[in-house]
């Protein structure tokens, strides 16, 4: 058994490096420009990222970005890309703090904490310290962080209007169905050998779900049964789902690189989610 957990903690740990590669310290005059509040609750600690010194006349876009494997939310604190990224388009950010720089994915090696309850958690809290905008709620997570992002889009999903995650995926078994279609745009590299596009296996419990599994899972609950349209990036290929009954729309966007993420693809992915006309949260059609 130790063995196996000794696996699992290697494979897993190289999910987490690129975060650690591409985080840098964070300048003084970039703290001293934003808002940071470091919030602990029951089910853990998650910290905000306000884009200005000063309140907003209007909801703020809302950002929940989750870390990837062996980081924190501290540490993305260190990302000034990411930081710079969400100030200059206005956006809140909110970073969950996953248990011992990990998450307890749905199928994942770790159970200790139900982390739907928590993101949960977060954003009923968020809602009652911050005026948030409905139609700009979103989701997003690189890596470990971004298989968060597909398990809290497929089992709360009408809590948020859109979400990007990158390099991420379901862990198996995949998921029969998932509870409400979303609007979704994922982002994976070819080469990716940390998270494959057709996963792999962690010790000899666990396996990393495959992409286009996931993918497929996503088409039948947003009911798109169209082929998709292709859209070439200067950097990736899209394929692109826009005539969903349900009025969703879906994206997967393949580079050929390995397992890295751009702030150019969270960038892209905003103005995806900003042009959305169908976003939905709740019951109330925006």
């Amino acid at each position: 058994m130790k063995r196996i957990e000794a696996l699992v903690v290697i494979g897993l740990l190289l999910a987490g490096l690129f975060i650690a590669s591409m985080s840098q310290a964070a300048s003084p005059q970039s703290k001293a420009s934003s808002m940071i509040e470091e919030t602990v609750l029951e089910s853990g600690r998650y910290i905000v990222v306000m884009p200005g010194t000063e309140k907003s006349a209007n909801p703020y876009a809302t950002l929940f970005y989750y870390h990837g494997y062996g980081q924190s939310a501290d540490l993305v604190l260190k990302n000034n890309a990411l930081l710079k990224l969400a100030s200059s388009r206005g956006v809140m950010l909110v970073i969950p703090d996953g248990l011992n720089r990990s998450w307890s994915n749905v199928g994942a090696p770790s159970e200790r904490r139900d982390e739907i309850a928590f993101t949960r958690d977060i954003l009923r809290d968020v809602k009652s310290r911050h005026d948030v905008d409905k139609t700009r709620l979103w989701v997003s997570g690189f890596s470990q962080g971004g298989s968060m992002a597909w398990d809290v889009a497929c089992y709360m999903g009408k809590e948020f209007s859109a979400f990007f995650p990158i390099a991420g995926s379901f862990w198996r078994p995949h998921p029969v169905a998932c509870e409400n279609p979303v609007n979704i745009r994922h982002i994976h590299g070819l080469a990716d050998r940390v998270v494959p596009m057709t996963g792999r296996p962690i010790g000899s419990r666990w396996h990393q779900g495959d992409v286009k599994t996931g993918v497929g899972i996503w088409q039948e609950t947003n009911r798109c049964e169209a082929d998709p349209e292709i859209v070439s990036l200067d950097d990736m290929s899209c394929e692109v789902w826009r005539g969903c009954t349900t009025g969703k729309e879906m994206e997967l966007c393949l580079h050929k690189g390995g397992h890295n993420i751009k702030m150019k693809w969270l960038a892209q992915s905003m103005d995806w989610a900003e042009t959305l006309k169908n976003a939905m949260v709740g019951e109330e059609k925006l």
